[in-house]
């Protein structure tokens, strides 16, 4: 019995320190970001006065960005739309003048301050335009809470993006409403705020002043209806056609699949839990570059987990095509590829999420590549991909091959030494003389 005892118990320990050592190795492997929120300060973060003004009949749009950061397409895209019309004037706004970090190692120069607009010094928004933030019930984004709370009952449309729709409800604004969010965060939201009608399967949901997107790039469809609301449905369509959103029309349904993880995005998940040796892209940014061109090709990287990216610039210094100002490193790794931003593959085709998605085809599996899509509730059906090398598509699999050998390892090695110690303890007894172990 003492030795059925023993065997069960190396048994369990084995097992125990198999699964400690795997997770743990799973774990290193989430920490590892395949983007950064942390924006480089490529220059001191003094900011002079904004020197841009609305025109009497222009309506205001204030693009929120959050202290703890904020997901760039999100903030971007919307940028953008209402930027393409002449019938807006846009500007981003934080709590501080301080650069506001945003996915891609970059960080956004905000135009104005929340206490600006409430001291009059900063034009009153009609349209506060709220992207996700990673912490939204974090102290440091009170600020943030406190504007888009006092925007709206001081008659201001909200335009909630994706994961906004957390600082939204934090805000305290959706109460008794129906509103949506990323397919990924409606249980947790359902749980946390059930006094909000939550709904799924929708790209975009209006309740009164306040319009709520789904997934990430959901925002632009999401920016073009609020537009149509604003300054009319000809407008839209001409800025629709401008931004070529796969499908958009002002007729187009709202209705899109409720989405949910499945077997199939088992290898995306895999590159997020095994990011070692995946590729690293620098991505550079040039002056004059569209938004949705930054954005694009950052989110969908991020979103597929497929390369590290980060942004970077020569100066450290950019101003997009409408006006963000970009801070960014000045260099990124030597061994990373480089690509820039509005200028992938051949000249004059597509750009935007269409050339990102292309791009990342050379680079991840199929599987990957829709799952992306899926993430980023972006329809493909325009992308012509390509085949990625074997090497790149196998990279996770056999990380997670090699990761259980090395976790099976370390669960035999007590059961290994205590072998090895009996062993030698028997060939110790077996080479003492009989008078010896007689004695013994």
């Amino acid at each position: 019995m003492s030795r059925i005892a023993r065997r069960i118990g190396s048994i369990a320990l084995a097992t125990t320190l198999t699964a400690a050592t795997f997770a743990a190795i799973a774990i290193g492997g989430l920490s590892q970001p395949a983007s950064s929120n942390e924006g480089r300060q490529g220059t001191p973060a003094a900011r002079p006065a904004p020197a841009r003004t609305p025109a009497p009949n222009q309506l205001v749009v204030a693009i929120v960005l959050g202290q703890t950061g904020t997901d760039t397409t999100d903030a971007f895209a919307p940028h953008e739309v209402f930027s393409s019309s002449p019938s807006f004037f846009v500007y981003t706004i934080a709590a501080s003048t301080e650069a506001a970090p945003v996915d891609g190692s970059m960080a956004v120069l905000p135009d104005h301050t929340f206490d600006e607009v409430a001291s009059g010094a900063a034009p009153r928004p009609d349209l506060v335009v709220v992207p996700a933030v990673n912490d939204p019930a974090d102290a440091e984004e009170a600020g943030a809470r406190d504007f888009i709370s006092s925007q709206y009952h001081a008659g201001a449309r909200i335009l909630g993006v994706c994961a906004g729709s957390r600082l939204l409800a934090a805000s305290g604004i959706l109460d008794g409403l129906r509103a949506t969010s990323h397919w990924s965060r409606i249980s947790a939201l359902r749980e946390s705020n059930p006094e909000v009608t939550w709904v799924t399967g929708e790209r975009f949901v209006r309740d009164g002043r306040v319009t709520t997107t789904g997934g990430v790039t959901s925002g632009i469809p999401g920016s073009l209806r609020v537009l149509a609301d604003m300054a009319g449905d000809a407008e839209a369509a001409r800025i629709g056609n401008t931004i070529r959103y796969p499908g958009w029309s002002p007729e187009a349904s709202t209705a899109m699949p409720a989405q949910s993880f499945g077997f199939e995005d088992a290898p995306l998940i895999l590159n997020t839990v095994f990011p070692w040796g995946r590729p690293s892209v620098g991505v550079e940014l040039r002056e004059g570059v569209g938004e949705i061109d930054v954005a694009s090709i950052l989110a969908v990287y991020t979103y597929s987990q497929a390369a590290t990216a980060a942004a970077y610039s020569r100066t450290g210094s950019i101003t997009t095509q409408h006006g963000i100002e970009i801070r960014t490193a000045t260099s990124v790794s030597s061994s990373a590829v480089s690509v820039v931003a509005g200028q992938l593959g051949a000249p004059g085709s597509e750009q935007g999420f269409d050339a990102a998605f292309e791009l990342l085809s050379r680079s991840a599996s199929s599987s990957v590549v829709h799952s992306a899509s899926k993430m980023l509730e972006y329809p493909i059906y325009r992308v012509t991909p390509e085949v990625a090398p074997l090497a790149v598509q196998v990279r996770a699999p056999v990380l997670v091959i090699v990761s259980l050998a090395v976790a099976v390892g370390v669960g035999l090695l007590p059961l290994s030494i205590s072998r090895w110690v009996r062993r030698a303890r028997t060939s110790a007894t077996a080479g003492q003389p009989t008078t010896e172990r007689a004695a013994s």
